[in-house]
């Protein structure tokens, strides 16, 4: 089986189409991005750390009248889970995103009373009734002040469709000019009860999750936020690319057509006849990948130096630009045109081998003077 050969265009390092990373034995990151949406998801996985009470429900008579069908279990979460996962992410999204920002309450059933088995049920509209504010903030007060006579909260939703069952939904719209929304559900998926049933031996596996939509992957306000949750973003993304430049390095050591597609990509400017004495010099002297790619990263910026030297000239001796482009002369100071000559390279390879501490006699072809390469050397310097 051949070996992978490396793209020639594209590329360049950036976010891919879908991109997923564990930051611990609980909690991943998902971003998902297309033409004009990106989508974060922060997951963590809650039947770890907590309990939850499951008891049968009035689902066998009710879904005889109900539109919507309701779930065959009711179950209770521990108010843990709003005090240590959920209240510390309003100052998160205020800190981040301005203390005016608020996240809407959009879902919650909390149970009330004395036991298990003695209680009755407030849901988030009947919170508004009684001056709480439909927002996460508003249920954090409202279970501070009422926290002795609340026992925790029950599954509030079921989505049929996508089996699914709701434990708390808030949101905001509109968070700022590139972030579309924010959203934070505890939900336990029927899907994956079979999961939790054989990894956490748990009925139901509560998890947390953070929905970021936004315009761009990369925005400060985005990152900003994932740093006050605790997500070193810059740890994974260096990590990501260091996987990366490791893969680019072991398959351009290995051949040295990969090596030629990777110089080509980068260096843009380098032509056929650069590439290919580069390559020569390089199995030549059986140089590592990081010399190749500091070789071309010097001779990118004495190509450029040649042209706008190439082009300083031209305009010296009172020759237009326009009319240069008009008479099809353009490649004289193309970049592109420019062929590098063999001392060139060679004073490179020298300049790379010091800069990077590799120590090693570079052999070049006896045509070429030793002179020429200490003076190319000393303008490779200036760089």
């Amino acid at each position: 089986m051949g070996r992978r050969k490396l793209k020639s265009k594209g590329s360049e390092d950036r976010f891919t189409e879908e991109f997923r990373a564990v930051i611990d034995n609980s909690t991943s990151l998902s971003m998902y991005n297309e033409k004009r949406r990106s989508v974060c998801v922060i997951r963590k996985n809650l039947a770890k750390d907590y309990e939850i009470e499951v008891d049968s429900s009035e689902a066998p008579v009710l879904n005889k009248f109900l539109e919507k069908p309701q779930p065959f279990e009711s179950s209770m979460a521990h108010l843990n889970i709003l005090e240590e996962e959920i209240f510390p992410l309003i100052d998160a999204f205020k800190n981040t995103f301005g203390a005016e920002k608020e996240l809407k309450l959009r879902s919650i059933k909390l149970a009330v009373g004395g036991s298990n088995t003695d209680y009755v049920t407030i849901r988030e509209k009947d919170l508004i009734k009684y001056d709480v504010k439909p927002t996460l903030s508003g249920l954090r007060d409202f279970i501070k002040e009422n926290k002795d006579s609340i026992l925790g909260f029950l599954n509030s939703e079921y989505v049929s469709e996508e089996g699914n069952v709701i434990y708390l939904k808030c949101d905001k719209r509109d968070v700022s000019d590139n972030i579309y929304s924010v959203k934070i559900v505890i939900l336990a998926s029927m899907q994956q009860r079979g999961y939790f049933l054989q990894q956490e031996h748990k009925y139901y596996g509560l998890q947390l999750f953070i929905i970021i939509e936004s315009k761009i992957p990369n925005d400060d306000k985005l990152l900003g936020f994932m740093k006050e949750l605790g997500i070193d973003w810059e740890l994974i993304f260096f990590r990501r690319r260091l996987a990366i430049h490791d893969w680019t390095e072991i398959e351009c050591q290995a051949d040295s057509d990969n090596l030629k597609s990777f110089l080509r990509v980068k260096y843009d400017t380098l032509n056929y006849f650069d590439i290919n004495n580069i390559i020569r010099l390089i199995d030549k002297n059986k140089l590592p990948f990081n010399i190749a790619d500091k070789m071309g990263s010097l001779l990118f910026k004495m190509k450029s130096e040649r042209s706008i030297q190439l082009q300083d000239k031209t305009n010296y001796n009172n020759v237009e630009y326009d009319e240069t482009i008009n008479s099809g002369s353009l490649h004289s100071i193309d970049e592109y045109s420019l062929t590098l000559k063999k001392a060139e390279i060679a004073a490179a390879a020298k300049i790379a081998c010091a800069y990077l501490g590799f120590h090693k006699q570079i052999k070049v072809d006896k045509d070429i003077p030793d002179a020429e390469i200490l003076k190319y050397q000393d303008e490779l310097t200036t760089f």
